[in-house]
C-alpha cells in the first residue's frame, strides 16, 4: 500500500511539474497570470513530491526534514493561489492589501510548524505519517487556514456579484470548486489528527485535484482573452480580404471566409485546389528573394484582376513550409484607371484641339486687323485732310476697341486651359503707373472725366512681380470704371504696408462716380460672359469677360480682389498683391504726360544703308510694313514665300529678316532651319525676327527656342516696329531722331 500511495502522489508531482513548465514555455513570461500559475504549479508539485518522500522514510529525522520542505511549499501555494484570485476578481485596493497581506503571515507560523517537538511521526500501513500535537500552534495553524479559505471564498463571492459576462461567472464558480476541494482535503486531515489517528495525505490528493481545476481555469481564461494565437485566428477568419494558405508544394490548405466568397466555393471545395487552379500568374511568382513579394494576377474562376501579396512561412529550422497569400481585388480600380486614362486622353486631345483652334483664331483674326490698323496708321501719317484724319482716328479707336475685345476672349481661353503663367521680373511701379495714366487719360478726357492718381511718394518703386499681368489688371479695372462713369471722376489710390524686410502688400483701389452696382448683382460680377444690369449698359461696348479675367489673374498672382458699390453713386474695386521690394528707390512724383496727337509723322530713326527682308504670304501685310518703315528710309525687300526668302538670302546680304510664321509650303520655322543649314547664306549675321499673328501664351519662348532673335505680334504698331528694328541694326547705320528721344 505504501509503495502504491507513493507512486500515486509522486505521479501527481511529475504531472504538475510538467504542466507548470509547459505553461512557462508556451505562455508569455511577461504576463502576470502566466507567471503566477507557473509558480503555483511548482509549489503544488513540491508539496506532492516531499509528502511522497515522507511516506517512504523510516528515519524520523529525515522525515521531519522532508516534511519541513513540504510545508514550505504549502504556504507558497496558498500565496500564489490567493494572488491569482485577487488578479481575477479585480477587487478594491484595500481588500487586495488585506487578503494578500494576511496570507503572507503564514511565514511567521512556518518556523513553529516544522519544529520536531510539535509533530508526532509514526509508521502506518500507508507509510511514515505524522500529526500535529494539540496546542497553541496547531490551533493557530487551523485558524490561519480557515481565515485564508474564508478570504478566498469572499473574493469569489465578490467576483460573482461584479461579474456581468458569462465567462467571468464560469471562472468564479471554478475557483470556488478549487477552494472547496482544498478545504475539504485539509478538513479531513485535521479531523483525523484531532481524533488521534495518523493523517492520510488527503489534503495532498485534494490540492492536486484543485491544481488540475486551476489549470482548466487558466486554459479557459487564456482562450477568453486576447492572445497572439486566438487573435491571429480571429483576424484570419474575420478579414474581408481573401486569404489563402498554401503549403510548400503550392497546394491550398486553409482559406478564410473572404476567400470562399471570392471563389464562390465552400472551404472543402477550395482546399482541393492548387495555386495554378486559382490564379493565372508568372511561374516564378513564388520564387523570390526575401520574405515578401507582390505580383499581379488574374483569377480563373471570376476573371478578376488581382494584386497578390505573398509572404513566406518558415519553421523553427528556417525552412519554408508554406505561403500566406492575401488577395486584393483591383478589377474595379483597374477599370476606373483605364476609364480615367481614356477620359484624360480625350481631354488632352480636346485641349490640344482647343489650343490649336485658339492659335488659328488668333492668327486669322489678327491678320486682317493688322491690315486695317496698318493702313489706317498710314492715313494718319500721310493725309493732310482734317476730315479724313478724323475718320481715320475713329477707325483707330474702333480697331483698338476690337483688339481689346479679342484679347479678352483669347486671354480668358488661355486662363481656362491653364496656358497662362505668372512670370516674375523686376519692374518700375512709377513707369507702370505713368503708362497707365497716359493710356487712360485720353479716354477720360473724351468723356469729360477727371482721372486722379493718388500715389504716396514713399511707395517702393522697383518691385518683383509680373508687370504685364499687374498692368493688365489695373488697365482693365480703370477702363471699366471710365466706361461706366458718365460724369465726375475716376481715382486710383495706391497704398502699401510692410509684411517682411523686403516684402510689401500693395493695394490698388479704383474708385469711380459711375452708375454703381446693385447689391444682389455684386456676386455676378466675375461670371463668364455675364453683363449685369443689361438694360442700363447695353449701349456700352464689352464682352462681360473683363472682370472675370481680372479675378482669375489676381488669383494667379495669389492676390485678392474686393468690390464695394452703392447703386447710382459709384463703385470701388480694390486689388491687394504681395510684391518683393528691390532696392531703396521710391516712386516720388508721377510725371504728367501730355496727350499725344493722332499723327506720328516723325520716325524713331533714319537708316538709309540698312537692308531688311520681309517675308509674309499676305500682300497687304507686306504693304503695311513697307509703308510703316518708309520714313526711316530703310531699304525694304518683300517676298511672299519661304523659298523666295532662301533665294534672296543666297544672293543678297540683309541686316534684319522679318519672317512670318504661318505660310503655305514652307512655314517660318522651317525657313529659319533651312537658312541656318544653307552653305551660301549671305545673311548669317542677320537678326531674324518672328512676325506672327499668333499671340497665345508661351509663343515668345517657343520662337526664341527655335532660334529666332525676337518676336513681334500682329497687329503691328509703327513705333514698336521701328524701335525693335533699330535694336538689331548696326549702330553706324542708325541716326536717331532727337524729337523722338
Amino acid at each position: 500500500m505504501r509503495e502504491l500511495l507513493f507512486c500515486l502522489i509522486y505521479g501527481f508531482a511529475v504531472i504538475t511539474y510538467f504542466i507548470g513548465f509547459t505553461v512557462l514555455h508556451n505562455g508569455s513570461r511577461k504576463n502576470r497570470i502566466d507567471q503566477l500559475y507557473f509558480i503555483s504549479a511548482v509549489f503544488s508539485a513540491g508539496w506532492s513530491l516531499f509528502i511522497a518522500l515522507v511516506l517512504i522514510q523510516t528515519d524520523v529525522d529525515r522525515a521531519a526534514l522532508l516534511r519541513a520542505a513540504g510545508v514550505f511549499h504549502i504556504f507558497g501555494l496558498l500565496i500564489c493561489i490567493t494572488n491569482m484570485m485577487i488578479y481575477w476578481s479585480d477587487v478594491r485596493s484595500r481588500v487586495k492589501r488585506w487578503t494578500a497581506g494576511f496570507v503572507w503571515l503564514g511565514i511567521l507560523l512556518y518556523p513553529f510548524m516544522i519544529q520536531k517537538k510539535n509533530v508526532i511521526f509514526e509508521m502506518t500501513a500507508y507509510g511514515m505519517s505524522f500529526r500535529i500535537k494539540p496546542g497553541i500552534w496547531s490551533v493557530a495553524y487551523t485558524v490561519f487556514c480557515m481565515i485564508v479559505a474564508l478570504n478566498l471564498l469572499l473574493l469569489i463571492i465578490c467576483m460573482l456579484r461584479k461579474s456581468i459576462r458569462k465567462r467571468e461567472k464560469i471562472v468564479a464558480y471554478a475557483l470556488m470548486l478549487c477552494v472547496c476541494i482544498v478545504v475539504v482535503g485539509c478538513a479531513l486531515d485535521t479531523t483525523v489528527q484531532m481524533a488521534g489517528y495518523a493523517a492520510v495525505p488527503v489534503s495532498t490528493i485534494g490540492q492536486f485535484a484543485a491544481q488540475m481545476v486551476l489549470y482548466r481555469i487558466y486554459q479557459f481564461y487564456n482562450k477568453s482573452r486576447v492572445t497572439l494565437e486566438n487573435m491571429s485566428e480571429f483576424v484570419y477568419y474575420s478579414v474581408d480580404e481573401p486569404v489563402f494558405l498554401f503549403d510548400e508544394a503550392e497546394k491550398l490548405c486553409i482559406v478564410n471566409n473572404g476567400a470562399t466568397m471570392f471563389l464562390g466555393m465552400s472551404a472543402p471545395e477550395c482546399c482541393k485546389l492548387r495555386l495554378n487552379d486559382i490564379f493565372v500568374l508568372a511561374r516564378d511568382a513564388f520564387r523570390f528573394q526575401g520574405n515578401k513579394n507582390r505580383v499581379e494576377a488574374r483569377c480563373w474562376q471570376n476573371n478578376n484582376i488581382c494584386s497578390i501579396s505573398i509572404d513566406k512561412i518558415y519553421d523553427d529550422y528556417k525552412d519554408i513550409i508554406g505561403y500566406i497569400v492575401i488577395v486584393h481585388d483591383v478589377t474595379e480600380r483597374v477599370h476606373m484607371l483605364e476609364s480615367l486614362a481614356q477620359e484624360k486622353q480625350r481631354a488632352d486631345k480636346a485641349n490640344e484641339a482647343k489650343g490649336a483652334f485658339l492659335a488659328n483664331m488668333s492668327h486669322e483674326i489678327r491678320t486682317p486687323i493688322n491690315a486695317v490698323m496698318g493702313m489706317n496708321e498710314m492715313i494718319l501719317r500721310e493725309c493732310e485732310d482734317e476730315t479724313i484724319l478724323e475718320y481715320a482716328g475713329n477707325i483707330q479707336d474702333a480697331s483698338r476697341t476690337l483688339l481689346v475685345l479679342i484679347n479678352d476672349i483669347l486671354d480668358f481661353s488661355k486662363i481656362e486651359s491653364g496656358m497662362l503663367e505668372v512670370v516674375e521680373e523686376a519692374y518700375s511701379l512709377k513707369a507702370l503707373l505713368g503708362t497707365l495714366k497716359a493710356e487712360c487719360s485720353m479716354r477720360a478726357e473724351d468723356k469729360g472725366l477727371d482721372l486722379i492718381f493718388d500715389v504716396p511718394q514713399d511707395t517702393p518703386n522697383i518691385l518683383l512681380g509680373d508687370e504685364v499681368r499687374v498692368r493688365q489688371v489695373l488697365l482693365n479695372i480703370l477702363t471699366n470704371a471710365i466706361k461706366y462713369t458718365m460724369k465726375g471722376n475716376v481715382t486710383l489710390k495706391v497704398a502699401y504696408r510692410k509684411i517682411k524686410e523686403r516684402e510689401i502688400e500693395i493695394t490698388f483701389a479704383v474708385k469711380d462716380t459711375g452708375i454703381g452696382i446693385k447689391k444682389e448683382n455684386i456676386g455676378r460680377l466675375f461670371g463668364k460672359f455675364d453683363r449685369i444690369d443689361e438694360e442700363q449698359v447695353h449701349a456700352i461696348e464689352g464682352t462681360g469677360l473683363g472682370l472675370s479675367i481680372v479675378d482669375k489673374l489676381v488669383k494667379l498672382m495669389n492676390g485678392t480682389l474686393t468690390v464695394e458699390s452703392v447703386y447710382g453713386e459709384g463703385s470701388t474695386f480694390t486689388v491687394c498683391l504681395c510684391q518683393q521690394v528691390i532696392g531703396e528707390e521710391t516712386v516720388g512724383c508721377l510725371s504728367e504726360k501730355k496727350r499725344e496727337g493722332r499723327r506720328k509723322d516723325i520716325p524713331v530713326f533714319i537708316a538709309p544703308k540698312a537692308r531688311i527682308l520681309v517675308v509674309d504670304d499676305n500682300k497687304v501685310n507686306l504693304t503695311v510694313i513697307k509703308a510703316l518703315l518708309r520714313k526711316t528710309k530703310v531699304q525694304v525687300t518683300c517676298v511672299e514665300t519661304g523659298k523666295e526668302c532662301l533665294e534672296y538670302a543666297a544672293k543678297e546680304s540683309y541686316d534684319v529678316i522679318l519672317l512670318d510664321h504661318m505660310m503655305p509650303v514652307m512655314d517660318g520655322i522651317e525657313t529659319l532651319e533651312a537658312l541656318k543649314k544653307m552653305p551660301d547664306n549671305q545673311c548669317k549675321d542677320a537678326a531674324v525676327i518672328a512676325l506672327t499673328a499668333n499671340a497665345m501664351a508661351g509663343v515668345r519662348e517657343m520662337y526664341l527656342d527655335k532660334g529666332f532673335n525676337d518676336y513681334l505680334a500682329k497687329p503691328i504698331e509703327g513705333t514698336v516696329l521701328e524701335q525693335l528694328i533699330m535694336r538689331y541694326l548696326p549702330e553706324e547705320y542708325v541716326t536717331k531722331n532727337k524729337e523722338q528721344e
